[in-house]
């Protein structure tokens, strides 16, 4: 396997697509070393757009960030969230689903009609208390008394009851896990994964859906190959990825990808990173540390599930 020594020696590409908080949000919060990257490829003149799987607006999600020294047109160029996709669909009255009544599952200030997700403020949906009288399910950050969970079974009660109920889910944040201060606590992706298993019909806008890639690609004419999706998670940003047809680079430090091979037994280096990703669906076509650092090895190994 090839070890690059440097940044460097990662070919150089025209489109950046990074994934919002892997690559360079950790326990510690922002990297300051990592963003220092992203202002060097928006001073160089490259496109750099932060795609995230948050269910936040978009504008909310810059908000955010440009108070942590996150700014556009410094670090990034555009910045696009699956929960901006979803209010669009929302806006438009089109989520595929019948009625306009939702009861929601997860963060408790969400389930009060004067304290609705932002993605359906100022729509023809309205939320209920009452699953009863819902037509559909929205997934709210699964949290119970506003505190997260590293495990999901608190959430399986109230999973069986929406099941039961026949009720679909709108899921816009496909994640199965977010690193919240060093914890990987359990997000809306598992909650929908969890109720697919349970025969539930799940709605889900986000990576890896190849129509996030599409939307975040519009309006540019070069060629995919002079794109590339940096992200740390195998099922959402290299997956995308791949489905996109573009190129992609893996990053491990601090990421989910590092904590699954963790909970697996299984080493973040070269033997160990090889025997995760060939045991998986997506192939990236790199792998870095993390984002200021060049690729550990290239994805021309030829990683093959056995």
């Amino acid at each position: 396997m090839v070890i690059y020594p440097s940044l460097k020696s990662l070919p150089e590409f025209d489109f950046y697509l990074v994934d919002a908080y892997g690559p360079f949000v950790g326990k510690e919060g922002v990297s300051q070393t990592a963003i220092a990257v992203l202002a060097a490829l928006v001073a160089a003149g490259k496109k750099v757009c932060i795609l995230s799987n948050s269910a936040s607006l978009a504008a909310e999600a810059m908000a955010g960030y440009a108070r942590k020294g996150l700014l556009r047109n410094v670090h990034y160029t555009d910045f696009l969230t699956s929960g901006q996709i979803a209010r669009e669909i929302i806006l438009a009255g089109a989520l595929p689903v019948q009625g306009h009544k939702f009861y929601c599952f997860g963060t408790a200030n969400f389930k009060s009609s004067d304290k609705m997700p932002a993605l359906f403020k100022e729509s023809v949906y309205m939320a209920v208390d009452d699953l009863a009288r819902a037509d559909f399910v929205y997934c709210g950050i699964p949290q119970i008394n506003g505190e997260d969970r590293m495990e999901i079974e608190a959430f399986i009660p109230e999973l069986q009851q929406i099941a039961a109920a026949g009720l679909p889910m709108i899921c816009a944040n496909p994640d199965l896990r977010a690193n919240e201060g060093g914890q990987f606590v359990i997000r809306q992706g598992s909650i929908a994964g969890a109720f697919a298993q349970m025969g539930g019909r799940v709605i889900l806008y986000g990576k890896p859906d190849i129509r996030v890639f599409e939307r975040a690609l519009q309006g540019y004419s070069g060629p995919h190959d002079q794109i590339l999706m940096i992200g740390d998670t195998l099922g959402t940003d290299i997956l995308g990825a791949n489905r996109a047809g573009i190129r992609s680079c893996l990053t491990l430090e601090g990421g989910i990808s590092e904590y699954e091979m963790q909970c697996q037994g299984l080493k973040a280096d070269e033997a160990g990173t090889a025997a995760f990703i060939s045991a998986q669906k997506a192939r990236p076509d790199y792998v870095c540390r993390r984002l200021p650092e060049a690729p550990m090895f290239p994805q021309a190994v030829n990683f093959q599930a056995e």
